[in-house]
Protein backbone atom coordinates (compact mmCIF):
# COMPACT_ATOMS: atom_id res chain seq x y z
CA UNK A 1 0.00 0.00 0.00
CA UNK A 2 1.09 3.31 -0.79
CA UNK A 3 2.32 5.58 2.10
CA UNK A 4 2.75 9.36 2.00
CA UNK A 5 6.17 9.45 1.63
CA UNK A 6 6.34 7.61 -1.83
CA UNK A 7 6.12 9.19 -4.79
CA UNK A 8 2.76 8.88 -6.29
CA UNK A 9 4.09 8.21 -9.88
CA UNK A 10 6.00 5.27 -8.32
CA UNK A 11 2.77 3.31 -7.49
CA UNK A 12 0.77 0.83 -9.02
CA UNK A 13 -2.85 2.25 -10.07
CA UNK A 14 -3.92 -0.44 -7.73
CA UNK A 15 -1.46 0.18 -4.80
CA UNK A 16 -2.97 4.14 -5.35
CA UNK A 17 -6.82 3.56 -5.41
CA UNK A 18 -6.07 1.30 -2.84
CA UNK A 19 -4.67 3.64 -0.24
CA UNK A 20 -7.10 6.38 -1.01
CA UNK A 21 -9.92 3.66 0.03
CA UNK A 22 -8.58 3.38 3.07
CA UNK A 23 -8.87 5.75 6.56
CA UNK A 24 -5.60 7.86 6.03
CA UNK A 25 -6.18 11.53 5.01
CA UNK A 26 -3.30 11.15 2.43
CA UNK A 27 -3.44 10.33 -0.34
CA UNK A 28 -6.80 12.26 -0.44
CA UNK A 29 -8.21 14.24 -2.78
CA UNK A 30 -5.47 16.57 -3.62
CA UNK A 31 -3.65 13.30 -4.59
CA UNK A 32 -6.53 12.46 -6.95
CA UNK A 33 -6.65 15.27 -8.35
CA UNK A 34 -3.19 15.59 -9.41
CA UNK A 35 -3.67 12.23 -10.69
CA UNK A 36 -6.76 13.32 -13.02
CA UNK A 37 -4.39 16.06 -14.21
CA UNK A 38 -1.83 13.54 -15.53
CA UNK A 39 -4.38 11.27 -16.60
CA UNK A 40 -6.21 14.51 -18.87
CA UNK A 41 -2.87 15.52 -20.30
CA UNK A 42 -1.80 11.74 -21.58
CA UNK A 43 -5.21 11.30 -23.25
CA UNK A 44 -4.45 15.01 -25.15
CA UNK A 45 -1.36 13.76 -25.78
CA UNK A 46 -2.09 10.12 -27.32
CA UNK A 47 -4.61 12.07 -29.79
CA UNK A 48 -1.38 14.28 -30.61
CA UNK A 49 0.43 10.91 -30.94
CA UNK A 50 -2.24 9.46 -33.74
CA UNK A 51 -2.20 12.70 -35.09
CA UNK A 52 1.01 13.73 -36.03
CA UNK A 53 3.29 13.16 -39.02
CA UNK A 54 0.03 12.53 -40.98
CA UNK A 55 -0.80 14.45 -44.54
CA UNK A 56 -3.80 15.72 -43.51
CA UNK A 57 -2.86 17.14 -40.74
CA UNK A 58 0.58 18.88 -41.90
CA UNK A 59 -0.95 22.48 -41.99
CA UNK A 60 -1.44 21.77 -38.01
CA UNK A 61 2.35 20.33 -37.06
CA UNK A 62 3.44 23.34 -35.02
CA UNK A 63 0.40 23.25 -33.42
CA UNK A 64 0.24 19.50 -32.61
CA UNK A 65 4.31 19.53 -31.61
CA UNK A 66 3.96 22.71 -29.37
CA UNK A 67 0.80 21.23 -27.34
CA UNK A 68 2.91 17.91 -27.09
CA UNK A 69 5.30 19.82 -25.23
CA UNK A 70 3.43 20.91 -23.06
CA UNK A 71 1.39 18.38 -22.18
CA UNK A 72 3.86 16.14 -21.51
CA UNK A 73 5.23 18.80 -18.88
CA UNK A 74 1.77 19.22 -17.14
CA UNK A 75 1.29 15.13 -16.79
CA UNK A 76 4.26 15.04 -15.34
CA UNK A 77 3.83 18.14 -12.83
CA UNK A 78 0.24 16.91 -11.73
CA UNK A 79 2.12 13.82 -10.03
CA UNK A 80 4.87 16.04 -8.96
CA UNK A 81 1.85 18.21 -7.55
CA UNK A 82 -0.36 14.75 -5.78
CA UNK A 83 2.89 14.21 -3.77
CA UNK A 84 2.97 18.40 -3.32
CA UNK A 85 -0.23 18.56 -2.16
CA UNK A 86 0.43 15.65 0.46
CA UNK A 87 3.08 16.67 1.77
CA UNK A 88 1.67 19.88 2.40
CA UNK A 89 -1.31 18.42 4.11
CA UNK A 90 0.67 16.57 6.68
CA UNK A 91 2.76 19.50 7.72
CA UNK A 92 -0.47 21.31 8.36
CA UNK A 93 -2.32 18.29 9.61
CA UNK A 94 0.89 18.06 12.36
CA UNK A 95 0.47 21.86 13.15
CA UNK A 96 -3.63 21.34 13.88
CA UNK A 97 -2.85 19.82 17.51
CA UNK A 98 -0.63 22.48 18.92
CA UNK A 99 -1.74 25.75 20.98
CA UNK A 100 -2.11 28.52 18.68
CA UNK A 101 0.36 30.05 20.96
CA UNK A 102 2.41 27.22 21.04
CA UNK A 103 6.25 28.50 19.41
CA UNK A 104 6.20 25.15 17.13
CA UNK A 105 3.32 26.77 15.40
CA UNK A 106 3.82 29.93 15.31
CA UNK A 107 7.46 29.35 13.72
CA UNK A 108 5.57 26.83 11.25
CA UNK A 109 2.49 27.77 10.77
CA UNK A 110 3.21 30.66 7.72
CA UNK A 111 4.80 28.28 5.57
CA UNK A 112 2.77 25.20 6.08
CA UNK A 113 -0.03 27.37 5.32
CA UNK A 114 1.26 29.00 1.85
CA UNK A 115 2.07 25.22 0.99
CA UNK A 116 -0.80 24.20 1.45
CA UNK A 117 -2.62 26.85 -1.00
CA UNK A 118 0.65 26.73 -3.12
CA UNK A 119 -0.29 22.72 -4.61
CA UNK A 120 -4.28 23.41 -5.48
CA UNK A 121 -3.36 26.91 -7.39
CA UNK A 122 -0.46 25.13 -9.31
CA UNK A 123 -3.04 22.24 -10.37
CA UNK A 124 -6.04 24.50 -11.02
CA UNK A 125 -3.72 26.41 -13.16
CA UNK A 126 -2.19 23.70 -14.78
CA UNK A 127 -5.78 22.04 -15.58
CA UNK A 128 -6.98 25.06 -16.97
CA UNK A 129 -4.05 25.61 -19.57
CA UNK A 130 -4.66 21.40 -20.08
CA UNK A 131 -8.09 22.34 -21.25
CA UNK A 132 -7.11 25.34 -23.45
CA UNK A 133 -4.64 22.88 -25.30
CA UNK A 134 -7.04 20.45 -25.88
CA UNK A 135 -9.90 22.79 -27.14
CA UNK A 136 -6.99 23.88 -29.71
CA UNK A 137 -6.62 19.93 -30.80
CA UNK A 138 -10.20 19.69 -31.85
CA UNK A 139 -10.38 19.69 -35.91
CA UNK A 140 -6.49 19.75 -35.73
CA UNK A 141 -6.42 16.14 -35.04
CA UNK A 142 -7.92 12.81 -35.65
CA UNK A 143 -11.83 12.93 -35.50
CA UNK A 144 -11.73 9.40 -34.89
CA UNK A 145 -10.02 10.13 -31.55
CA UNK A 146 -12.81 12.66 -30.82
CA UNK A 147 -14.26 10.66 -27.62
CA UNK A 148 -10.74 10.85 -26.39
CA UNK A 149 -10.24 14.48 -27.14
CA UNK A 150 -13.75 15.46 -25.00
CA UNK A 151 -12.79 13.00 -21.99
CA UNK A 152 -9.35 14.62 -21.54
CA UNK A 153 -11.35 18.42 -21.74
CA UNK A 154 -13.63 17.03 -19.49
CA UNK A 155 -11.35 15.31 -16.88
CA UNK A 156 -8.97 18.42 -16.63
CA UNK A 157 -11.60 20.71 -15.72
CA UNK A 158 -13.03 18.02 -13.02
CA UNK A 159 -9.58 18.59 -11.88
CA UNK A 160 -9.28 22.33 -11.93
CA UNK A 161 -13.33 21.80 -9.93
CA UNK A 162 -11.00 19.28 -7.28
CA UNK A 163 -8.03 21.77 -6.69
CA UNK A 164 -10.40 25.01 -5.98
CA UNK A 165 -11.95 22.57 -3.08
CA UNK A 166 -8.62 22.46 -1.93
CA UNK A 167 -7.64 26.10 -2.68
CA UNK A 168 -11.06 27.48 -1.09
CA UNK A 169 -10.53 24.70 2.44
CA UNK A 170 -7.35 26.74 2.95
CA UNK A 171 -8.37 30.08 2.28
CA UNK A 172 -9.45 31.18 5.92
CA UNK A 173 -6.06 30.13 6.90
CA UNK A 174 -4.33 32.12 4.50
CA UNK A 175 -6.33 35.67 5.19
CA UNK A 176 -4.95 35.08 8.93
CA UNK A 177 -1.46 35.60 7.94
CA UNK A 178 0.43 38.90 8.06
CA UNK A 179 -1.23 41.16 4.65
CA UNK A 180 -3.10 37.70 3.83
CA UNK A 181 -6.68 39.21 3.24
CA UNK A 182 -5.17 41.00 -0.68
CA UNK A 183 -3.25 37.38 -1.17
CA UNK A 184 -6.32 35.38 -0.21
CA UNK A 185 -9.16 37.49 -2.08
CA UNK A 186 -6.08 37.63 -5.42
CA UNK A 187 -6.15 33.73 -5.53
CA UNK A 188 -9.40 32.93 -5.23
CA UNK A 189 -10.05 35.61 -8.23
CA UNK A 190 -7.54 33.63 -10.29
CA UNK A 191 -8.78 30.62 -9.45
CA UNK A 192 -12.96 30.95 -9.83
CA UNK A 193 -12.11 32.81 -13.30
CA UNK A 194 -9.63 29.55 -14.36
CA UNK A 195 -11.96 27.22 -13.47
CA UNK A 196 -14.84 28.84 -14.74
CA UNK A 197 -12.86 28.87 -17.98
CA UNK A 198 -11.78 25.26 -17.89
CA UNK A 199 -15.40 23.95 -17.04
CA UNK A 200 -17.09 26.58 -20.48
CA UNK A 201 -14.08 25.31 -22.34
CA UNK A 202 -14.67 21.37 -21.98
CA UNK A 203 -18.45 22.27 -22.79
CA UNK A 204 -17.32 23.90 -26.26
CA UNK A 205 -14.79 20.94 -26.30
CA UNK A 206 -17.80 18.51 -26.13
CA UNK A 207 -19.92 20.32 -28.70
CA UNK A 208 -17.85 20.29 -30.91
CA UNK A 209 -16.60 16.80 -30.74
CA UNK A 210 -20.41 15.71 -30.66
CA UNK A 211 -20.90 17.57 -33.89
CA UNK A 212 -18.32 15.82 -35.70
CA UNK A 213 -14.92 16.86 -33.87
CA UNK A 214 -13.55 18.21 -37.53
CA UNK A 215 -14.06 22.24 -37.07
CA UNK A 216 -11.41 24.02 -35.08
CA UNK A 217 -13.19 26.18 -31.60
CA UNK A 218 -12.60 29.59 -32.63
CA UNK A 219 -12.44 32.39 -29.73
Amino acid sequence: MTEPSTHFADSTLGAFTEALASRRSVPGGGAAAGSILAHAAGLAEMVIAFSHGKKKFAAFESVLADAAGRLRGIRERGLELADQDARAFESLAALWPLDTDDPRRLAAWPTAVEDAIEAPYRLVINAAETVDLAARLVGRSSRMLRSDLAIAGRLAAVAAEAGRWNVDMNLDSLRGLDQGTARALAIESEVDAAVDRAVTTANRIDEACRLGGDRPITE
